[in-house]
C-alpha cells in the first residue's frame, strides 16, 4: 500500500520548494502553520517591504485512491502494485481547496487583519494525478459537502504550480536535433541547473486577486477553460 510516511516527506519537501521560490522572487516568507498553532493555518504568510500581501497553502496530491476489495491505498508511488488505471477525477483538488479555505477562515476568525489578503493554493501532483488541466478556471461555490454546505472557493484567488526548465548554455543552439534531445534527456539526472517558475491559474470568480507584481513574475496559465 502507499507509504504514508514517504508521502508526508514529499509534502514537506514541496512546502520547502514553494517557500524557496517565493524567497527567490524577493518576498518575505513566514510560516503560520507551526507546531505551536492552536488551530490549523495556511502554511505561509507572504510579505514584501509594504507588509503582508498574500497567504499560501501547499498541497501534494498522490494518484490513486482506496481499493475496498483489497483494503489498500493505491498510487503510482506504490512499488509492488504494477500498472493500474487512474480515471480523471477532480474531487481531490476540490477537497484540498476546501481544506485551504477552512484554514484561512480559522486564521481570519482569530485575527481579522488577514481578512483581505488573497489566498493562493500551491499544488504538486504525481504524474497520474495531474488533473489540473481539466479543472475549471472559474471555481466558486461548487463543492457540496455531506452536510449540504457549499464551500466558498471564491476565497481562493488562484492555484499555483511550479514549472521546471533546464538552464541551457549558449552552445545549445549549435547542437544537432539529436544532440539537443540527448542533452535535455540527461539534464535532470546529470545535475544541470534548472529554472523554476510559478505558474498561476487565476480563479475568475475570486473575491480578491493576487498581488499584481506577483502575477507579473508568474508564467501565465495556457489552458483555456471556463
Amino acid at each position: 500500500m502507499l507509504n504514508f510516511e514517504k508521502s508526508n516527506q514529499r509534502a514537506t519537501a514541496n512546502e520547502v520548494v514553494v517557500e524557496e521560490q517565493f524567497k527567490n522572487l524577493n518576498y518575505l516568507v513566514k510560516r503560520l502553520d507551526g507546531k505551536s498553532s492552536k488551530r490549523r493555518r495556511p502554511d505561509f504568510l507572504i510579505s514584501n517591504s509594504s507588509g503582508p500581501q498574500m497567504l499560501c497553502e501547499v498541497k501534494t496530491i498522490d494518484s490513486g485512491g482506496y481499493m475496498h476489495d483489497k483494503g489498500v491505498h493505491v498510487s503510482m508511488h506504490e512499488e509492488t502494485l504494477g500498472k493500474f488505471e487512474c480515471p480523471v477525477g477532480l474531487r481531490k483538488i476540490d477537497d484540498n481547496l476546501a481544506n485551504a479555505v477552512r484554514k484561512r477562515d480559522a486564521l481570519v476568525e482569530d485575527d481579522a487583519s488577514f481578512a483581505n489578503l488573497p489566498l493562493l493554493v500551491a499544488f504538486f501532483f504525481d504524474q497520474l494525478a495531474e488533473f489540473l488541466p481539466f479543472y475549471p478556471r472559474t471555481f466558486g461555490e461548487h463543492l457540496q459537502t455531506p452536510d449540504d454546505e457549499f464551500l466558498p472557493f471564491r476565497e481562493v484567488s488562484g492555484i499555483l504550480t511550479i514549472k521546471e526548465d533546464v538552464v541551457v548554455p549558449e552552445s545549445f543552439e549549435t547542437l544537432s536535433d539529436k544532440g539537443k534531445g540527448e542533452f535535455l534527456r540527461n539534464a535532470l539526472t546529470s545535475g544541470l541547473p534548472c529554472r523554476r517558475d510559478f505558474v498561476l491559474v487565476k480563479n475568475n470568480a475570486a473575491l480578491r486577486v493576487a498581488l499584481p507584481d506577483f502575477e507579473r513574475q508568474c508564467l501565465a496559465d495556457t489552458v483555456s477553460r471556463t
